[in-house]
């Protein structure tokens, strides 16, 4: 009888260890389950693309390419480490049109079909890619196509060429021509000043290398020169950019505007200076040393000639 009780004790503990693996591998298993949603919950934000090089293609007979227009992108952040060309190129032929990118050769030996680093670096700096409407194939059913391609440089020089391997033929670009800012394409998180037809950009803040005082240039390296790019999308009236104070968020702290004695090599100081409308300038704020500081988060002071108030734009020393 005892036998009996014990193997009947046995069956019941193996039993309630059995059944407590079995509430703990489902508990385990309804934990991954709810961590797995709410991680895809907390991403659900898109994120922006990533260009991939584009897979080779047959490229039709007798394609011609000739350069229609373009605008040249200079970096005036002094931050990417290239510049570039937006090139409308006019391709012809006498059947359907199929061209590989690979086939345009710049001189300085990048071809057009392996660009998606340089398109990428400019994504992760937030600037606006898609609105300059450029492709990475050149396919159409008729004979007669236009597009605008995407073109690097990387060296300091006053022109460009574009060699087709296809026939031999050159394009070139005049780099001194046709002249336009990096800094104008950022993307909405750049902070807009509306104040009633007048409506104004502020770009993110970069560290300017190369300075100018009284028009003498200078190595501003090492030292922090950060540089707030101001672009006049609309005008009215003669408006003016009279005073300007950076503001740190934790400690209130002031940084004041560099009078227009100070400007870099690429963008002029617009301190005091008539804003037009389609160009830009830039304010350049000062900081002579950073010690351990890493609060960088603060906000934008802007003194209008238009406006007796203090405009209040939020942003960050990069």
């Amino acid at each position: 009888m005892n036998k009996k009780r014990k193997m009947r004790a046995d069956r019941v503990i193996i039993l309630f260890l059995l059944l407590a693996i079995l509430i703990l591998g489902l508990g385990f298993g309804i934990y991954r389950l709810l961590d797995s949603l709410l991680d895809k919950q907390g991403n659900s934000e898109p994120k922006d693309p990533v260009v991939t090089d584009p897979d080779p293609i047959k490229t039709s007979e007798g394609v011609k390419v000739t350069k229609n227009d373009y605008d040249v992108y200079i970096d005036d952040t002094e931050s990417l480490g290239f510049n570039f060309v937006i090139a409308e190129l006019h391709f012809t032929a006498e059947d359907p049109i199929s061209f590989d990118l690979g086939n345009l050769q710049t001189s300085e030996h990048i071809y057009l079909n392996n660009v998606s680093k340089y398109i990428n670096a400019l994504t992760e700096k937030s600037y606006k890619v898609s609105d300059l409407g450029i492709v990475n194939t050149v396919v159409s059913t008729g004979n007669d196509y236009t597009c605008k391609v995407f073109v690097p440089y990387t060296t300091d020089s006053s022109s460009l060429r574009l060699l087709n391997s296809e026939d031999a033929s050159m394009i070139e670009f005049d780099l001194t021509k046709n002249n336009k800012y990096v800094t104008t394409m950022k993307f909405n998180t750049d902070q807009e000043i509306v104040i009633g037809e007048t409506n104004i950009r502020v770009s993110k803040s970069y560290i300017s290398t190369m300075m100018t005082h009284n028009g003498e240039e200078y190595d501003a390296s090492g030292l922090n020169y950060y540089t707030f790019n101001i672009y006049v999308d609309k005008i009215e009236g003669d408006i003016r950019i009279v005073d300007a104070i950076f503001v740190r968020n934790s400690s209130n702290e002031q940084l004041q505007c560099l009078n227009n004695e100070y400007a870099s090599v690429k963008v002029a100081n617009c301190l005091n200076k008539t804003l037009i409308q389609g160009e830009n300038g830039a304010l350049f704020f000062e900081e002579s040393g950073r010690g351990g500081n890493t609060d960088f988060d603060g906000f934008l002071m802007l003194k209008l000639s238009n406006s007796s108030d203090w405009v209040k734009v939020p942003t960050s020393l990069e």
